[in-house]
């Protein structure tokens, strides 16, 4: 492994890197538990790890002429990698889980992501009235990963209004970020960080010409393939009306040609809403943002979204502190290959004010969400055929309704069996005249019945139980009910 040579003697200004090299340990862990330490025995490690925009992976190689680690690893097996200046490595730097793992002749390829993953792949049903951004988060991670620990969580300034309906949870950390000019990571320790971007600064590592660099790429002040100077915002449509706005800059457009991109949010439920989006990213994307990547021999410390020290005038890299969003450490043993690569932003993250009220949604819009409590399970009646019992009712022309000269009826559905308990339970009825239906549902068979009202969502109490009844009483001869659906989770 090459080693950083000591600058002392040379100016002040100028970074001295440390006395070593970086020294890393790399360890896989089985399904039976077994750990398999790979640090002198794969021959390619790539690991990189960034801010936001950028979930971590990994990648490793390892010979296998004589079958000794075939069908050991698994999906979901643990990766951990760390990284020191010391005689071993002790400090862990990354953690991930296994996704693929693929036989290349005598080689096995495992690849994976980051334990960001476990939470990438749930969705969020939420929604939050004038709240500071970090409460935001917090309250999100409590309802969803509550294996995640919220030490380095900032607050901001920034007050939000948001609807979030089965939206992708990751993506609503995005917008947590953009809205504050913040950046955010979950490290390899399962602490997730939100701090404002360029705000860390990294004191032990650098990247400085003469001294520990190895390359500089892609520094370029005009990188028209960046550029979008037409912004399309599709917001909700409501009522058969398209919420729609564009933003677009005709210098850009003359310079660069056009250059689209559509947005569909049906958070943004005003045209207010999506004037301010199109406005905020057309801001950013107008002009290409100034990015490349600069490598170095292998370091220790670096960590996703910190400024760190670099320096190659020849590249159009004066001395200075340097936004970085992601990181990349490629191992190869074979080659000789020690390295870490920043991908390097001239400007961090920047703040528009505009923005903080996106994703607001009015009443009318949270009502028309099929399953807003993230329900699991349905429960469905379209009154095609007759079903369940009646008294004075009758299920005709795919309506349920009361029997003719009735004015009183009751309904009740056949039992649908579960293996577990029903503890939550939502309602959506459809028809004419609904007013006139009470409805009560049953997780015990019908010994116990709990009143539930249209639209509306109740957490069973003392009908509790694994088979599950709905009661339609009807007390008007103008209703009739359509389709009935039941919604409800474990």
């Amino acid at each position: 492994m090459p080693v950083v040579r000591n600058v002392r003697g040379f100016k002040p200004h100028i970074w001295i890197p440390p006395t070593f090299s970086a020294i890393y340990k790399f360890t896989i862990t089985r399904s039976n538990g077994t750990v398999d330490d790979l640090t002198n025995v794969a021959t390619m490690i790539n690991v990189e790890d960034g801010v936001t925009e950028t979930i971590g992976t990994f990648k490793f190689v390892v010979w296998n002429p004589n079958g000794t680690y075939t069908d050991v690893w698994q999906p979901t097996n643990i990766v951990l990698y760390y990284k020191d200046y010391a005689t071993t490595a002790t400090t862990l730097r990354f953690r991930g889980r296994v996704e693929k793992v693929a036989y290349e002749g005598t080689k096995v390829v495992v690849s994976g992501r980051s334990e960001s993953l476990r939470i990438m792949e749930i969705t969020v049903t939420k929604a939050y009235d004038t709240q500071e951004a970090s409460v935001i988060l917090k309250d999100l991670l409590s309802a969803y990963a509550t294996y995640v620990t919220q030490t380095n969580i900032n607050t901001s300034s920034i007050f939000l209004t948001v609807n979030w309906f089965q939206k992708p949870f990751w993506e609503c950390i995005k917008e947590l970020c953009t809205a504050t000019a913040y950046e955010a990571y979950l490290d390899a320790n399962l602490d997730f960080h939100f701090f404002a971007s360029g705000s860390v600064l990294n004191t032990t590592d650098a990247i400085v010409h003469d001294f520990n660099l190895f390359e500089v790429k892609g520094f370029s002040e005009k990188d028209s393939s960046l550029v979008k100077n037409r912004i399309i915002i599709y917001g909700a449509q409501e009522q058969g009306t398209q919420i729609i706005y564009t933003a677009e800059d005709t210098a850009s457009q003359t310079e660069n040609f056009v250059r689209e991109e559509i947005i569909n949010d049906e958070n943004i439920t005003s045209y207010s809403q999506a004037q301010s989006l199109g406005t905020y990213l057309l801001t950013q994307r107008k002009t290409a943002p100034i990015v490349g990547e600069i490598s170095g021999f292998l370091l220790a410390t670096v960590q996703p979204g910190e400024n760190v020290r670099m320096s190659s005038p020849l590249d159009n890299l004066p001395p200075g502190n340097y936004f970085t969003s992601l990181y990349k450490d490629e191992i190869d043993i074979e080659s000789g290959i020690f390295k870490t690569t920043l991908t390097v932003n001239k400007e961090p993250r920047s703040l528009s004010h505009i923005f903080s009220q996106l994703a607001k949604k009015d009443t009318q819009k949270q009502k028309t969400s099929i399953n807003p409590y993230e329900m699991r399970y349905s429960y469905n009646f379209l009154f095609d055929t007759d079903e369940g019992s009646h008294s004075n009712t009758q299920i005709t022309t795919s309506v349920l309704k009361l029997q003719a000269g009735q004015s009183t009826g009751t309904w009740i559905s056949p039992a649908r069996n579960e293996t577990s308990e029903i503890s939550e339970v939502y309602l959506l009825a459809i028809g004419q005249s609904i007013t006139g239906a009470t409805f009560s549902v049953s997780g015990d068979n019908g010994v116990n019945y709990e009143n539930i009202t249209n639209r509306n969502k109740i957490v069973l109490g003392t009908s509790k139980g694994k088979v599950l009844r709905i009661k339609v009483s009807i007390s008007d001869t103008a209703t009739q009910l359509d389709s009935l659906s039941v919604m409800y989770k474990f």
